[in-house]
């Protein structure tokens, strides 16, 4: 009954090794993925600020742009408006509106 007892606690004692050595094992593995996930939340954290940086930057430059772009379209409507250029056409050009004696009706057949 002692040879059972003495083989029975040896292997006890072997498997507790074991599971000792499996457990540092799985403890080791968890405390790299807890290391790995962290730096992946700082690096993600990091990224999004550079992306909302950059997407605060853009709306910027649209601002400008739109701004721009309404000053040009002043400035066109100010280039094209109807009584300068007629004073344009008379003045350097020096063309007039026709009499309407001169002025032929075509008609389209």
């Amino acid at each position: 009954m002692k040879d059972i007892s003495y083989a029975l606690n040896g292997l006890l004692l072997k498997a507790s090794r074991k599971a000792q050595a499996y457990i540092l094992v799985l403890i080791f593995v968890c405390l790299v993925l807890l290391v790995s996930s962290a730096q992946l939340v700082i690096y993600s954290s990091f990224e999004k600020r550079v992306l909302v940086n950059e997407l605060h930057l853009m709306h910027q430059q649209r601002d400008a742009m739109q701004e721009e772009w309404g000053q040009l379209l002043l400035e066109q409507s100010a280039w094209s408006a109807y009584n300068r250029v007629e004073n344009l056409v008379s003045e350097q050009l020096q063309m007039h509106v026709p009499p309407a004696s001169d002025v032929i009706m075509a008609r389209q057949p």
